[in-house]
């Protein structure tokens, strides 16, 4: 994150933050419900079995069968979301010692511009904040979250020369092709693209969709995504004027059933086309009823 921007993102914090914790009611699962999330479960874990890498595993999630449901989840479909990711750590590390290395050298800058910074200001106008809102002036906590907005801008725009040179180094150093993401979505009907897709076919015959918007992201280079859709009815369209697949959902279906699938992989594109070949995509259609 840039160095500016994280101060004034804390600022902000400091006067807007407030937390809201909300609890959806739940019951415990049915065992045909039971028995459908232990399917999906196992039917993900065997499609991604045989990708082969030499990279650690980083991440695994939706493949544990909770107890407990949302209630009123028998009025739609079933969704599970089941994610596994992997990364070469080795060359990671090595690009992050680098790069901060680099970092280093302008450490004196970044001290200097913290220095600098007059603090006095912005703890004045949070206990002005403070006194409004404690006092139900909302008219003024608003008036007062305007200038704070303000302030926080003119101070971005002030380190803006540190952040450019931040970033050219972070972004030199940037290792790419050391990520793999594969997300597997169960009775997902919907998904648009964020540039116009190139299509082809896998070694099965079946069509990959992929989007080359590979970036950097605040310091991580995130890679395109490759994308299959799995059910008989995905039909390609546009809804304002970006490029989406849909699915129909088929609400006369019981909650219980597999109407579609959404698997993404996250990485170069040679690299997610040989690991969307390596799965067994069979398991995953042998869901679908």
């Amino acid at each position: 994150m840039k160095f500016g921007k994280l101060l004034s993102i804390a600022f902000l914090s400091m006067i807007f933050a407030v937390t809201l914790f909300a609890d959806s009611a739940t019951r415990p699962k049915t065992d045909v419900e039971k028995s459908f999330f232990n399917g999906v479960i196992q039917a993900c874990q065997s499609a991604v079995a045989g990708i082969k890498t030499t990279w650690e595993e980083e991440t695994r999630s939706g493949d544990k069968n909770d107890d407990r449901i949302t209630e009123d989840s028998e009025k739609y479909p079933l969704v599970h979301y089941f994610n596994v990711s992997w990364a070469d750590n080795k060359r990671i590390q090595e690009a992050k010692m680098k790069a901060d290395k680099e970092l280093e050298a302008i450490a004196p800058k970044m001290q200097q511009s913290v220095a600098g910074t007059d603090t006095k200001a912005f703890e004045e106008l949070a206990a002005k904040l403070g006194k409004a809102a404690e006092a139900g002036d909302m008219a003024e906590v608003e008036r007062l979250q305007k200038e704070a907005e303000v302030m926080a801008k003119q101070m971005e725009e002030g380190y803006k020369p540190l952040n450019q040179e931040i970033d050219s180094i972070v972004e030199k150093n940037q290792p790419h092709d050391a990520e793999l993401k594969v997300r597997i979505a169960i009775n997902k009907f919907y998904e648009s693209f964020t540039k116009e897709p190139q299509t082809g076919k896998l070694n099965n015959g079946t069509f990959f969709y992929r989007v080359e918007d590979s970036r950097n992201n605040s310091g991580t280079w995130i890679e395109g995504t490759t994308f299959v859709f799995l059910g008989n009815e995905w039909k390609a369209g546009i809804d304002n004027e970006i490029s989406i697949m849909q699915h129909p959902e088929h609400t006369d279906k019981p909650s219980a059933s597999v109407r579609s699938i959404i698997v993404e992989v996250q990485a170069d594109g040679k690299r997610a086309l040989d690991a969307l070949n390596s799965m067994d995509l069979n398991a995953l259609k042998s869901l679908i009823k």
